[in-house]
């Protein structure tokens, strides 16, 4: 029997191919499919930063122009069902990559307590909606709910980052939860298959699964990864990457063939080779590709949206998205509040934190094949999800304001008690109890000078108390606490907090009490000092200049390069940078290999006589600078040459580099008197 096309009929059972057969799709597709959606990605950003729209919100765009609901741009259902997966995986991957065991141990508080809280207080919040929205089912409703309860990883802590918010309070909050949302959404996806019924496989069984799997991954990561990556660092770069390839592909095939998906198996790649001794090394080899993998994950969300089917129930998938990101702000900001979490901290958080996340995706995809919601709520829930994730930027954004105002309104921050029962004067106000307010108040300590401490961290309050320190519990940025702490009477106003907009809105509410007040701010980066100045800040001290001015200094001093010259350079760097901050930066007095066998480890400082200045042509004997700065020249160096000590009757020259030894101030006197002669300051008698 021949058939239509001229084969013969047993030619009829290559019809009959397995599903997972990809042999009618052309080699080129998916490479093509690929390249036009990074060429549409490209020129959606371009005109979105032209536009100043948040990047994520053109990846999403970009699947869905592209995707079958779009324009058709991408071949078929399966060439998206395996972009889709790829994009998560190498996303999950990324995300495990930067959330070592490490960070889960330092912030276990923070996971323990504002983690569990606000999943459980998201979870009873949506519960009672999801049961009007999507029915009574059980199974429904607590999928739902843990869908919403999700947060992404990925979009918040990118936010944040950019933001320099990470390190804030809320920050540090947001990311503590956000580990223990994805150690959950972890073994959610384990134990998918028994939850929602498509396995025999019993609770048990599964947890036992886990431990398996846990066991397994310890074993990899201790014992036979370092081995592995030892032997490619013997042999290569090029088998050094080959082999973080391995170790990721193979961590993922592992978990897959133990019951997991590629996408939990991703994530556990992530960790385990973060683990790792090499990974530094593998930080460098996986970076150039983090934003290529992490965009991918964008277009694909973007690709399993149909726009054209939610054109009909657009007024529905907007007030789902807006209900999401209200009740989940709502339930995260009570459950984070409930344990002992500042009202204006927990908000900012929460606000953060209201979008739905990458696993919530993944934990969809096993629900709508197992039957947990049928596939129109779905669509539903997930244009509704998306949307949040478009919102994200704009939502951060507004999240400190919205805490401070919440704050504000809820008498957040002000003390249980009263500062005082009558504000102090005169004093020092110093807003935060970190490091840098720890230095300055064991200085104001040691001069004598009265201060206040007011910081927001509950532990950290406690723990200053029983020290003695005069600290009380409040929000700086808040007008009641200040005002009790004596803001407005105080001689100076130091604010050393880790939240950039935190530290803004506290200057405006200290000038709010007083428009004089000297108010002295640390920022980390220099546009933050553009908006503190602003804000009403006397002084901006910039973490990022001085502390590049300070290596400068150090640097030079230690090419030997003469102290005067030195400070010259760090002055005019300063100026050139338009630092707001006065503060010089002295040359460092160090060991100098010229002078090393006259001084021994003594600390010396330099100094290059310039043409202008008295000394050149004087004598030695005549510069008296012993009697007259209390600093010894214990060496010269001209030209190529290094004397010492000199001679009584040597003569300076412009040029000369006088190598001198003495504390600061007789240091200081000394290079007075080179440049300038005459009589020089007395030298204050020692007590």
């Amino acid at each position: 029997m021949v058939s239509h096309g001229g084969q013969t009929a047993g030619a009829e059972a290559v019809v009959a191919r397995p599903w997972y057969s990809r042999s009618d799709v052309p080699t080129h597709s998916i490479v093509q499919d690929i390249v036009v959606l990074y060429a549409l990605a490209f020129v959606l950003l371009v005109v979105a930063g032209r536009l100043r729209a948040p990047a994520i919100v053109s990846l999403i765009v970009t699947g869905m122009l592209a995707g079958p609901g779009g324009f058709g741009l991408v071949g078929s259902e399966e060439t998206v069902a395996i972009l889709s997966e790829m994009g998560v995986a190498l996303l999950l991957f990324m995300v495990g990559l930067d959330l070592p065991f490490g960070d889960i141990w330092r912030l276990w508080r923070k996971m323990a307590l504002g983690g569990g809280a606000q999943v459980i207080g998201t979870m009873l919040v949506v519960a009672p909606v999801a049961v009007l929205w999507f029915g009574r089912s059980v199974e429904t409703v607590m999928f739902v709910a843990f869908f919403v309860a999700v947060s992404s990883t990925s979009i918040l802590v990118s936010e944040l980052t950019r933001r320099n918010e990470i390190h804030s309070p809320h920050g540090s909050l947001a990311l503590g939860v956000l580990l223990l949302q994805d150690v959950l959404a972890l073994v959610a996806l384990v134990l998918a298959p028994v939850l929602f019924g498509s396995t025999d496989a019993s609770l048990g069984r599964a947890v036992l699964q886990i431990l398996l799997i846990a066991v397994g991954l310890t074993a990899v990561t201790r014992f036979l990864l370092p081995l592995l990556f030892r032997m490619a660092t013997a042999a290569g770069r090029e088998a050094f990457g080959l082999m973080v390839l391995v170790a990721s592909l193979g961590t993922a095939w592992l978990a897959s063939t133990l019951g997991l998906s590629m996408t939990v198996g991703a994530f556990l790649a992530g960790l385990v080779i973060d683990e790792s001794e090499f990974s530094h090394q593998i930080h460098a080899e996986i970076r150039p590709l983090r934003d290529l993998l992490s965009s991918l994950f964008f277009i694909s969300v973007g690709l399993l949206v149909h726009p054209a089917a939610l054109v009909p129930v657009l007024p529905l998938v907007v007030g789902l998205a807006a209900a999401i990101v209200v009740l989940k702000t709502v339930g995260t900001t009570a459950a984070l509040a409930a344990v002992g979490v500042p009202l204006r901290v927990a908000a900012t958080a929460a606000l953060g934190l209201a979008q739905v996340g990458e696993f919530s995706f993944v934990l969809g995809t096993s629900a709508v094949a197992t039957g947990a919601i049928d596939m129109d709520a779905w669509e539903v829930l997930l244009g509704a999800s998306v949307l949040t994730m478009m919102v994200t930027p704009a939502l951060v954004a507004w999240a400190p304001a919205f805490g401070g105002w919440l704050g504000r309104r809820r008498g957040a921050g002000q003390p249980a008690t009263a500062v005082r029962s009558a504000a102090p004067r005169g004093h020092v106000l110093i807003l935060g109890f970190g490091v840098g307010g720890r230095l300055i108040a064991s200085a104001l300590d040691e001069v004598g000078t009265p201060h206040t401490i007011l910081e927001l961290n509950g532990a950290a309050v406690r723990d200053a108390v029983a020290v003695g320190h005069p600290i009380f519990y409040g929000d700086a940025t808040a007008v009641e606490p200040l005002h009790a702490a004596g803001a407005g009477q105080a001689a100076a106003v130091v604010a050393v907090l880790s939240d950039p907009g935190a530290t803004e809105r506290a200057v405006r509410a200290v000038r709010s009490l007083d428009p004089n007040v000297p108010v002295i701010v640390r920022t980390r980066y220099r546009l933050e000092a553009e908006r503190m100045a602003r804000a009403g800040a006397t002084l901006t001290v910039v973490e990022e200049l001085e502390a590049s001015l300070e290596v400068m200094a150090q640097l030079l001093a230690r090419l030997d390069v003469p102290g005067n010259v030195a400070e010259e350079l760090v002055r005019e760097a300063r100026t050139s940078m338009a630092s707001s901050s006065p503060r010089p930066v002295s040359a460092p007095a160090v060991r100098s290999a010229p002078v090393s066998a006259a001084v021994g480890e003594a600390p010396v400082s330099s100094y290059q006589v310039q043409a202008v200045d008295w000394a050149v042509g004087q004598t030695l004997g005549h510069l008296n600078l012993r009697a007259a700065s209390g600093a010894t020249i214990l060496a010269v160096r001209r030209d190529a040459s290094t004397l010492a000590p000199p001679p009584i009757d040597w003569t300076f020259a412009a040029g000369d580099v006088l190598y001198v030894v003495g504390d600061a101030p007789s240091v200081r006197r000394a290079r007075a008197r080179l440049a300038a002669g005459g009589a020089s300051p007395a030298i204050p008698e020692r007590v």
